[in-house]
């Protein structure tokens, strides 16, 4: 590499990293300005399981994009594959979808990983997870949220979504979309590889993001325990935990904003509303002038604070990992 062209991906990197940062701070600021203006009563245990959670919950997709780089000839190192993704995870704060796939692609990259074929595999890993998000907030939202004004419009709009994330990834129609753009001009075996991405793989990835999506309910019970709300039974009350974070984070995906900002903390508060409503508030607080509809975006805000906190957490340890890579005998 020329050291003109080292400057300016140096410049780059700096770039990124303060547009993160930006971002990042902007999101922490907002949502500890909803927790301020309430006295409440923090179960730190709580809201360290939800962060765990949180973590845990995106290894089945981390896992899923190993295997669509496999299936497409790559031979990405487990640890390496591990620091990209989660580091990866930042992007999705910068204005636009690409620098989530630049941070993994070129994290990724080396003798044994071409960046193009990497690119590939996060559209495929991002776009199964939103589609099977929208199928199962579809298919709870069926049954529960009938309390909800908005009943038939949330089903509906969950179907759209799952339709819009799932066609594109469709083998023969993800191969026919990667011909159109042309990526084969820079890897000429494209259309072969691509030829190992079946609906035996589409099949796999759906199991594991329905893994991620209960976990991500889960880390969403734990977080509204963490402020001190009694909510029932987990597997009574899980689905619509599921359900609420599945529809809302697909929603904000889709609306392309950095991080799903406003959009999936909106929508959240929306689904979570009539849970709270439901419930005595008087049991759940010692704070008796918080409607149903404030502990709703406390609660929504609250998740985007552990989710952002446990994203810095987990990059700053795999960060340090640089470009070391290792290697099964098997791989």
């Amino acid at each position: 590499m020329s050291k003109y062209k080292k400057h300016i991906v140096f410049v780059f990197k700096i770039v990124i990293l303060a547009l993160v940062a930006i971002w990042v701070y902007k999101e922490l600021n907002k949502s500890w300005g909803e927790l301020s203006k309430h006295t409440w009563d923090f179960h730190y245990g709580w809201l360290l399981l939800s962060g765990v959670l949180y973590a845990v919950a995106y290894l089945p997709p981390c896992a899923f994009w190993f295997f669509i780089m496999r299936r497409l000839g790559q031979r990405p190192a487990v640890l390496t594959t591990l620091r990209a993704y989660y580091i990866g995870h930042l992007g999705k704060y910068v204005p636009g979808k690409a620098v989530v796939v630049l941070l993994r692609a070129g994290l990724v990259k080396s003798e044994r990983v071409s960046a193009t074929f990497a690119s590939i595999a996060v559209f495929f890993e991002t776009l199964l997870m939103m589609a099977v998000g929208g199928f199962i907030s579809a298919a709870i939202i069926l049954v529960w949220f009938r309390e909800n004004e908005q009943h038939t419009m949330l089903v509906l709009a969950a179907i759209a979504m799952m339709v819009v994330t799932a066609l594109p990834i469709y083998p023969p129609v993800f191969r026919a979309v990667t011909k159109r753009i042309k990526i084969s001009k820079t890897a000429a075996d494209i259309d072969e590889k691509l030829q190992n991405i079946n609906l035996l793989s589409l099949a796999y990835g759906w199991c594991l993001m329905c893994v991620t999506w209960i976990l991500l309910g889960c880390c969403l019970w734990a977080s509204i325990r963490g402020l001190g709300f009694e909510t029932g039974s987990l597997t009574e009350h899980l689905p619509r935990f599921t359900a609420a974070v599945a529809l809302s984070t697909v929603l904000g995906f889709l609306a392309m904003m950095p991080g799903g900002i406003g959009v999936r903390d909106w929508a959240l508060a929306q689904l979570l509303t009539f849970y709270f409503a439901a419930l005595a508030t008087q049991q759940l607080t010692s704070n008796n002038d918080l409607t149903p509809e404030t502990i709703a975006l406390v609660v929504a805000a609250v998740q985007r604070m552990i989710s952002i906190l446990t994203e810095l957490a987990v990059s700053s340890v795999l960060l340090p990992l640089g470009r070391k890579r290792t290697y099964n005998e098997h791989d």
